[in-house]
């Protein structure tokens, strides 16, 4: 992979290039860099949204609107604070401002709001005309669960990182009850390709996690 700043951003200027709005562009791009580059984001930073867009690429054939999981990608965590409870509705709301400088169809605008806060509880709206990308989208979110053993407990000690204000038996009770929470599911993931090559390794990860809180 690109680095992972010219990654993303060659993203993005591929995303607007319809917009001939060349100064509202790089004034956007700079609040989405300054935003993922906050000093408190350890996992969710641009990282994490290059690794979205490389799984997004290697599904790229599955994709029917291409420019709305590419805009969700990006948008999804640009407003992360693990004070906030409601990081994805403020997500979708940025999203929607810095779309509509550029002129996006209020439709498209819609549809990424709807991925955006879908990242929420992770499950695709009945009736959805966009079902099919969603569910994809949301499995590249939370693909770091099916990766191989070190690579999650990297990811899991980020995620600690990221909540250090909190002490140890806070942390882990929280994060031990939403970790049971994914496993309670049927199924972790939504798409076959992801429920057949990684459930099984997600589902061994978590339990791991679980057993050393």
């Amino acid at each position: 992979m690109d680095n992972i700043l010219d990654y993303v951003k060659k993203k993005w200027k591929q995303l607007t290039a319809f917009s001939n709005k060349e100064e509202i562009k790089e004034q956007l791009w700079e609040e989405i860099l300054y935003r993922y580059s906050e000093q408190h984001r350890h996992y969710h930073n641009l990282t994490h949204i290059a690794f979205l867009y490389s799984l997004c690429d290697q599904h790229l054939d599955r994709i029917l609107n291409p420019a709305v999981t590419g805009f969700a990608i990006l948008y999804h965590d640009i407003v992360y604070d693990t004070y906030r409870p409601d990081n994805e509705e403020q997500s979708a709301a940025l999203a929607e401002s810095h779309l509509k400088q550029l002129n996006v169809n209020s439709r498209i605008i819609e549809n990424i709001k709807t991925f955006i806060i879908a990242t929420k509880d992770h499950k695709v709206p009945q009736g959805f005309a966009l079902k099919n990308d969603l569910g994809l989208f949301l499995d590249f979110d939370i693909a770091i669960l099916g990766a191989e053993a070190e690579t999650y407990k990297a990811y899991s000690e980020k995620i600690r990182q990221e909540y250090l204000k909190y002490p140890d038996d806070v942390y882990k009770a929280g994060r031990k009850q939403a970790l049971q929470k994914v496993l309670e599911s049927e199924k972790i993931f939504i798409t076959n390709d992801f429920v057949e090559t990684m459930e099984e390794t997600a589902r061994k990860n978590i339990n791991s996690e679980v057993g050393q809180l």
